[in-house]
């Protein structure tokens, strides 16, 4: 048994908790708290647990985690030794495009065929051309006739009287597209005014802070896994409160019950296995880090 697994145990025991007390608080297994005890880290479902679960134990039985965690660092394994160089997310999303050449066989199907288009092209013009120069003569001759001598010229008063009938349309027609338009862009205003808006607070190396705006609550938070993450729910005015995690399955996407509430506090194991985080609908940019935390607040 090491050290630190000896000293949560004692801890543990003067709390008068059981292993099976613990997994009811922290929703972890009891194997991997019998495991963090032993010093056994190696049977965790991944390296990068060890520091959070560590965590979690240690606030569980009244202990300051983050000491902890700082008193006993070379016991913990250390996700940075056995880490790659991972690209961001950013670049994993990214399509890879592939240039086709057209083979020289397809470039002389193509020749062979425009040729002939053009060589048509050319004749169909020339026939349009020749038939309005012949139908043009007929069209100017027939101009300079004389206009028959029964054509109706309308009285000067009828004429006047028309014209301002069909301006007063026409003004009418516009004022009413003046308005449309109007309460148009104002519909579009107000809607956009109506958006969720999530506006960056506060970042430090491994937490950012959030305010959430446009919104009476949370109504969603949905994140999606490219691999194994450990996540930890907790309330935003109380943190020591851990509300749910997903201790179940660490590689399914996860979406806790955060609905109603104004304020969260969100940790994360592994980020690098976060493919996107979403709250009301609206992208959390996350830092490119292994453990973080983010906090949400709802403002009005």
């Amino acid at each position: 048994m090491s050290e630190l697994g000896n000293y949560l145990k004692e801890v543990r025991e003067e709390k008068q908790m059981t292993l099976e007390d613990l997994q009811r608080t922290t929703k972890i297994q009891k194997r991997y708290l019998a495991a963090i005890e032993e010093g056994n880290f190696d049977t965790l479902p991944g390296i990068f647990y060890a520091r959070a679960f560590v965590k979690t134990y240690a606030e569980a039985v009244g202990l300051d985690a983050d000491e902890v965690v700082a008193t006993y660092k070379n016991e913990l394994p250390n996700p940075q030794n056995d880490a790659v160089d991972l690209p961001s997310r950013s670049e994993r999303t990214k399509p890879v495009h592939r240039e086709q050449k057209p083979s020289s066989g397809r470039r002389r199907s193509v020749s062979s065929i425009l040729i002939p288009l053009l060589i048509i092209a050319a004749v169909v013009i020339a026939v349009v051309v020749v038939w309005n120069v012949v139908n043009g003569g007929s069209a100017d001759q027939e101009e300079v006739q004389d206009p028959p001598n029964n054509t109706y010229d309308p009285p000067a008063a009828v004429e006047d009287e028309e014209n301002d009938e069909q301006d007063t349309v026409d003004e009418e027609n516009d004022n009413g597209t003046e308005e449309d338009n109007a309460a148009t862009d104002e519909d579009t205003e107000e809607d956009n005014n109506n958006e969720p808006e999530l506006t960056l607070e506060d970042e430090s190396a491994n937490s950012q802070s959030f305010l959430l705006s446009n919104v009476d609550s949370l109504e969603s938070i949905v994140i999606t896994m490219s691999g194994q993450s450990y996540i930890g729910v907790r309330d935003g005015n109380n943190v020591s409160e851990l509300l749910e995690d997903n201790s179940a399955d660490y590689g399914a996407d996860y979406e806790p019950d955060v609905d109603g509430l104004e304020s969260v506090n969100v940790r994360i194991g592994n980020g690098f296995d976060v493919e996107r985080f979403e709250v009301n609908g609206v992208e959390v940019k996350l830092l490119e880090t292994d453990v973080q935390t983010v906090q949400i607040d709802v403002v009005d």
